[in-house]
């Protein structure tokens, strides 16, 4: 009997990878936390809603299925964000070319750097023409890529903000400050 106990444990467990450790909502909420930060939002999903089942009142639980919409974009810039700054440039030669081209230029290099595995996806919106035309000139060796960006976009004084799929570059306002904090969720239309 205690053979068929622990084979019918061993199959649960290889089933569920979770439940071999996980016992409480709390350890369900955790593993799903550790999930979220790993950029794996399908188990941590999965993780609250277990979590959920041995607990139907867990708050943290419920509040994280109910924003997981919001989170999985979070996830994808926080990614991003992290992929670009792992991607080292061996050279970046950029000289007297306007905003645009330096975009392009850093495109191509991350192109390159990543063997085309990732595509930044730059949008310049800049309707005002206010900093298209600024001139970048930079010589940098072994940078990240997203070293790389910034000082791009401090010789042209933009800014950047970022969702899960693109780059928005945007002029600063007058006085030097972003004109709006980066937001990462959608927001709700009027």
């Amino acid at each position: 009997m205690k053979s068929l106990t622990l084979a019918l444990s061993l199959t649960l467990a290889l089933a569920n990878p979770l439940s071999a450790e996980a016992k409480t909502a709390k350890d369900f909420f955790t593993a799903g936390e550790a999930a979220l930060a790993k950029g794996d939002t399908k188990t941590a999903e999965a993780s609250y809603r277990q979590a959920l089942k041995l607990d139907p009142s867990y708050g943290n639980a419920k509040y994280r299925l109910l924003t997981m919409g919001d989170l999985t974009a979070e996830t994808r810039v926080r990614l991003r964000r992290q992929r670009l700054s792992k991607l080292i440039l061996p050279n970046v030669a950029i000289e007297e070319l306007n905003l645009k081209e330096s975009i392009e230029q850093l495109e191509h290099l991350i192109g390159q750097a990543s063997d085309n595995s990732f595509t930044p996806n730059f949008v310049i919106s800049d309707p005002n023409g206010t900093i298209s035309n600024n001139l970048v000139n930079l010589r940098l060796r072994n940078i990240p890529a997203s070293e790389a960006l910034k000082y791009v976009l401090s010789q042209a004084k933009a800014r950047d903000t970022w969702d899960a799929h693109v780059i928005n570059i945007r002029p600063l306002s007058t006085n030097g400050v972003p004109k709006k904090a980066v937001t990462t969720a959608a927001e709700p239309q009027k």
